[in-house]
Parts: structure tokens; sequence; C-alpha cells
């Protein structure tokens, strides 16, 4: 492969992940599961690379797009790198005392 296709092709996959992150921007990103399957890759891997496309000084966005996606980025990197602890996670926790449906005794 030359340093040509080589270009290309990272040129495209820098615009599939720009569109990718702008059209999901409105509901915090994509899930692991949507970017995994675009792109093969981990969430880590997905939004440091558009952190990194959306913070080029001379990138096609908007400046309102471009600093949803960067807070995009950074809510989610932090959410991967420090997840919450299940004590924090509220009354849907899996620990919580539940309450199971008795038969009638009729």
């Amino acid at each position: 492969m030359t340093t040509t296709t080589l270009r290309a092709r990272s040129t495209r996959d820098d615009d599939l992940v720009l569109e990718f992150g702008t059209r999901w921007a409105v509901f915090g990103g994509g899930s692991a599961e949507d970017i995994f399957v675009t792109f093969g890759w981990t969430e880590a891997r997905y939004f440091r690379r558009l952190q990194v496309l959306a913070g080029r000084r001379f990138s096609p966005l908007d400046a309102s797009l471009r600093h949803r996606l960067l807070a995009v980025c950074a809510e989610r990197l932090q959410q991967i790198d420090h997840p919450p602890h299940p004590a924090t996670k509220g009354p849907d926790h899996d620990s919580a005392p539940r309450t199971a449906a008795r038969p009638s005794p009729h």
C-alpha cells in the first residue's frame, strides 16, 4: 500500500468518525455495540479519535457542533476511565432488596 492510499483511507475513516459522531452527538454518542459494529473499535479508541478530529484547528465542524462533540468525548472517556462504583448506582442496583410477588392463596 502506498502513502497516498494510506492517507486517502485515513481521511475516509476520519470522515466516517465525524459523521457517526455528528449523528449520535445529541444522544451522548453511540453505544459501545454500535461503535464496534461500525468501526470494529472499542469505545475508548473511537472517542479518543473523535476527540482528536473535533479538536483540530481547521476541522470542518462549526463551533457549536465541535463543542458538543468534545463534551460528549470528555464525558464518555471519563465514564470509561472511571466507571461509577456499584454502590452509587441507586435503587436499580442489583443488590437492592426486591420483593417477590407471592401467589394468591385462592
